[in-house]
């Protein structure tokens, strides 16, 4: 009921003349009569109750750029794009406007009100629904399921009260809606670029992960298929995948040279554009993807990217073909970036028992620790059973966790080693090795966390030291081996970690006292040995 102040248009603070009061005054004395008359002559009847009212239901969109839409009198959807419109029509907004149409997502918010009771819920219904659908709240987002390029859609709602009356008449709008094709990237930075591989060709394995990344303007939920195909684009070349992932690892490659294909689809039929690895659109990326076998049951890492001339690498391999013949291992130079994946890395190092992975020798920008990133990796792989030698040369902490230490110390702070320096095996005496050249880096000692460990043993110690430029103290280690225990019967594969260099990209570095091939054959003959 409206009140005194609501009668006149004032607020409660004005104060209306005398004049207005007595008129006022007047005005309430004859409602009073009138309402005393009606009570004393006129009466409900309680055989007679008052008809229940239905709710009414009210629908409403928060529009970006404003578009209304209406019907006119024949019934047809009609649209007012930046004009004012017509004022014999009902009209509705539409949110998320394009310039002419809105997206087939759609952010909706409704609600009713009841004169004689409480609103409970809604039924809503879309134009392509065959039934009503209940809800008790008052928004939805709904991602219309579009069936050509620009669709015409109808959204109603209705309220429902605490009596069960529906709303006779629901609101509607009628929404003009647009598809837009979806869109699919290579993830930044997942294929391998030309300056980080040292080279236009990517190497890998059998095993290869691709990921992307999905839009689609009406919403990605919209995306309902994506394709991909090795090699040849056929028409029955393509695998089809679910819309919502985000990558695919192939397995069991073929070896040679490869190309990855890539599309996706929507709701409505709508494809991407198709990409594809490797790219001579994208110059920056590899343009060969190699696949090599996985030969032998021993890889060779070589995380040495400053060896342009490979004369480190040349030096491991010419060391394995004694030890394992030239079909026992199978090399993988990382560069400057592990696999964007590391699932990749994981299944490249679980294709071999044995994996020996040496270091740049010294520690720059364009050199990074890349075996830091590879460490879960490399748990994964000795907890499985395969066993590791690692040659780090300046790490900065104990933190390795696929080798614990207590302590570690420099041996040469003032960044030099000098050559016919000792290096003592406490194993065999004839193991001993002797620094051959000049060691122009700081190099680490340290002590093995022996309660991470159910075996550690040393094999090599610094000699005592002899001179001035003997700069540590003791004997500390350079080289030990540690196992874990996974149960009570079984224990991990065995981790054997060299922080002397082996080979400085010219030359090797502990060839004195016969040749540090002793170290390998020492640990593929005794240790490494199932």
């Amino acid at each position: 009921m409206l009140n005194n102040n609501q009668i006149y248009g004032v607020d409660d603070n004005y104060h209306p003349p005398h004049f207005v009061l007595y008129l006022k005054h007047t005005y309430l004395f004859c409602l009073l009569l009138v309402g005393l008359s009606c009570s004393r002559w006129e009466y409900q009847d309680p055989s007679d109750p008052v008809d229940l009212q239905a709710p009414q239901t009210y629908l409403s969109l928060m529009a970006a750029d404003t578009i209304y839409a209406g019907l006119d009198s024949l019934g047809n959807p009609v649209y007012a794009i930046e004009d004012d419109p017509d004022p014999g029509i009902i009209w509705d907004t539409l949110s998320q406007a394009f310039t002419t149409i809105t997206t087939s997502k759609q952010n909706l918010n409704w609600w009713g009100e009841d004169v004689d009771g409480t609103v409970i819920g809604y039924y809503y219904k879309w134009n392509t629904d065959s039934t009503w659908t209940y809800t008790s709240l008052e928004s939805g987002t709904f991602f219309v399921p579009i069936r050509s390029d620009l669709d015409i859609f109808e959204f109603e709602v209705k309220a429902v009260d605490n009596d069960q009356l529906i709303d006779p008449s629901p609101v509607r709008i009628v929404l003009p809606i647009t598809n837009s094709a979806p869109t699919i990237n290579f993830r930044h930075l997942s294929n391998p670029m030309i300056a980080d591989i040292n080279g236009d060709t990517s190497f890998t394995f059998p095993t290869r992960t691709f990921i992307w990344d999905l839009y689609d303007q009406d919403g990605n939920e919209t995306i309902t298929d994506i394709f991909y195909a090795l090699d040849d684009t056929c028409g029955s070349c393509w695998t089809r995948m679910e819309g919502d992932l985000s990558g695919i690892t192939l397995t069991d490659l073929g070896e040679g040279d490869h190309t990855f294909y890539l599309k996706c689809r929507d709701i409505a039929g709508a494809g991407s554009q198709m990409i594809q690895f490797p790219d001579p659109l994208h110059p920056s990326e590899a343009q060969v993807w190699k696949v090599l076998p996985a030969e032998g049951d021993v890889l060779i890492v070589d995380d040495f990217p400053l060896d342009a001339q490979n004369n480190a690498l040349d030096w491991y391999t010419t060391i394995f073909d004694t030890i394992v013949g030239i079909n026992g291992y199978s090399v993988w130079e990382i560069g400057d970036e592990l696999p964007y994946s590391s699932t990749d890395v994981t299944a490249n190092l679980k294709y071999f028992k044995h994996v020996v992975w040496f270091c740049a020798y010294n520690n720059t920008a364009a050199a990074n620790d890349t075996y830091n990133g590879a460490e879960a990796s490399l748990v994964n792989f000795v907890m499985g059973g395969g066993n590791l030698f690692i040659n780090p040369i300046d790490y900065e902490d104990t933190t390795f966790t696929w080798f614990p230490m207590d302590t570690m110390m420099t041996i040469n702070r003032s960044g030099l080693l000098w050559s016919d320096k000792d290096i003592i095996s406490p194993i065999d005496s004839t193991l001993n090795l002797k620094v051959s050249h000049l060691i122009s880096v700081r190099v680490k000692g340290f002590v093995p966390d022996s309660l991470q460990f159910a075996v550690n043993k040393e094999i090599y110690h610094m000699d005592d030291p002899v001179d001035q430029w003997d700069e540590w103290e003791g004997n500390p280690t350079v080289c030990s081996l540690g196992q874990f225990q996974i149960s009570p019967t079984t224990y991990s594969g065995k981790i054997v970690i060299m922080t002397l260099p082996m080979h400085d990209g010219y030359q090797p570095k502990l060839d004195g006292n016969g040749s540090s091939i002793k170290l390998f054959h020492y640990l593929f003959d005794e240790e490494f040995i199932e």
